[in-house]
C-alpha cells in the first residue's frame, strides 16, 4: 500500500513548485504561474503562503487549494480558489480531503466565488450551498453607440437619469480615512466580514488594477464603503461596481452619482454583481437586471480576454443560503484579477 500523501500549509519556500504545478497541472500561462509578484501579493501570508498543498511520497506536489482570508481574524472568513489534485495521486478523495483540511483549520466561512457549473453537484455533495450571483447594470443613454456591450435603444429610451440630490455625500477615500472613519467592528456578523487590512491591501495595495474607492457619508459619518473600477476596451469604457460594504439603505439613493460617473467618464454603463442585497435598493438606484441568455441586452463580463456573453457567475458556501448576513460581490476571492 502506497504511503498517505502528506498535506500542510505552504511556506515561502514551496512557492516557485505551486507556481510550476499551477502551470502544469492548472493552466498554462496562468497569471499565479508566471508572475510570481502577484502571486506572493494575493496569497503571502507571514512566513506561510495561503494555499494548502498534497505531497506523496517523493515529496513532490500532487495537490493544492489556494485561499484567500477576508480579515486578520485568527478565525477569518476564506475564499478558496486554485483547487486541484494530480490524476495519479494515489489516493481516490485526495482533493476532498484537500478542502476538508482547510475547513478544519477553523475559519468561520469556507467559500468561493466563480466556481464551474459542472461542480455543483459536488459541492452540494459535499454539504455545501450553493447559488449565484445576479448582474444589474444602468445603460449610459448619453452614449449613442456601444462598442463592449448590447444596450438596445428601447431599453435607453425608457432609461432616465435620476437629477435629484441624495441627502448622503459621497466622496473618494484615502485607506487612512477609511481606517480611522469607518467603524468595521460593527459588520462582525457580517459573512463575510471584511476588516480594513482587507480593504487596504485588496484595492489601494493592488499591483496591477486601480480602484477607486468611494466613501458614503452622512453627517459627517462614514457609512458605506464602494469601490469601483473602470475597464477600457475596443476604445470605450465602463465601469463596474466590484465591492459594497456597510449600510445599505443609501445604495438605493446613488442613481444620480452613478450617472454622473458614466457622464464624466463616457462609459457605456455601470455594472453589478452581487448576491444577498436587498433587489429593492439596488433597483431603486436605477439599476435593471441583466436577462438571463438575452442575444439582445449584453453586459459582458470577461475582457481578459473578452467575451461578448452574458456571465453566470456561481458560488458555493458552507452555510445556508436563508443566512441573511451573507454579502458577496464580483471581486470576493480572486474573480476581479488579471489574466
Amino acid at each position: 500500500m502506497s504511503k498517505k500523501n502528506e498535506l500542510s500549509i505552504a511556506k515561502i519556500k514551496d512557492v516557485d513548485e505551486i507556481m510550476k504545478y499551477i502551470d502544469l497541472e492548472w493552466k498554462k500561462d496562468h497569471i499565479l504561474s508566471i508572475n510570481k509578484d502577484f502571486f506572493n501579493f494575493q496569497h503571502e501570508n507571514g512566513e506561510n503562503i495561503n494555499f494548502i498543498i498534497s505531497r506523496n511520497a517523493d515529496q513532490k506536489i500532487n495537490g493544492i487549494i489556494g485561499y484567500i482570508l477576508a480579515s486578520d481574524d485568527l478565525k477569518a472568513d476564506a475564499w478558496t480558489t486554485t483547487w486541484k489534485v494530480s490524476r495519479n495521486n494515489g489516493e481516490s478523495l485526495l482533493g476532498v480531503r484537500i478542502l476538508e483540511y482547510l475547513r478544519s483549520m477553523g475559519h468561520r466561512t469556507i467559500m468561493s466565488v466563480g466556481i464551474g457549473i459542472d461542480t455543483i453537484d459536488i459541492y452540494e455533495y459535499l454539504g455545501y450551498s450553493t447559488g449565484k450571483l445576479k448582474h444589474f447594470f444602468i445603460p449610459n443613454i448619453e452614449v449613442n453607440t456601444n462598442k463592449i456591450g448590447s444596450i438596445p435603444n428601447w431599453l435607453k429610451e425608457k432609461t432616465s437619469f435620476d437629477d435629484k440630490k441624495t441627502k448622503y455625500e459621497i466622496s473618494k477615500i484615502t485607506s487612512e480615512e477609511l481606517k480611522n472613519g469607518f467603524p468595521f467592528e460593527l459588520y462582525k456578523s457580517r459573512i463575510p466580514y471584511k476588516d480594513w487590512d482587507y480593504f487596504n491591501k485588496r484595492y489601494f495595495l493592488h499591483p496591477v488594477f486601480n480602484y477607486e474607492i468611494y466613501a458614503i457619508t452622512l453627517n459627517g459619518e462614514v457609512l458605506s464603503i464602494l469601490v469601483l473600477r473602470e475597464v477600457n476596451f475596443n476604445s470605450s469604457s465602463i465601469l463596474r461596481i466590484v465591492d459594497y460594504y456597510g449600510e445599505e439603505i443609501p445604495f438605493g439613493s446613488l442613481n444620480n452619482f452613478f450617472t454622473k460617473l458614466m457622464v464624466r467618464s463616457q462609459s457605456e454603463y455601470i455594472d453589478l454583481y452581487c448576491y444577498g442585497m436587498n433587489e429593492d435598493t439596488i433597483k431603486s438606484s436605477g439599476f435593471i437586471e441583466v436577462p438571463e441568455n438575452s442575444d439582445e441586452i449584453i453586459i459582458p463580463n470577461y475582457f481578459e480576454p473578452f467575451l461578448k456573453k452574458n456571465i453566470q457567475i456561481y458560488f458555493y458556501i458552507d452555510h445556508s443560503l436563508e443566512d441573511s448576513r451573507i454579502r458577496i460581490f464580483k471581486a470576493d476571492g480572486d474573480q476581479d484579477r488579471p489574466n
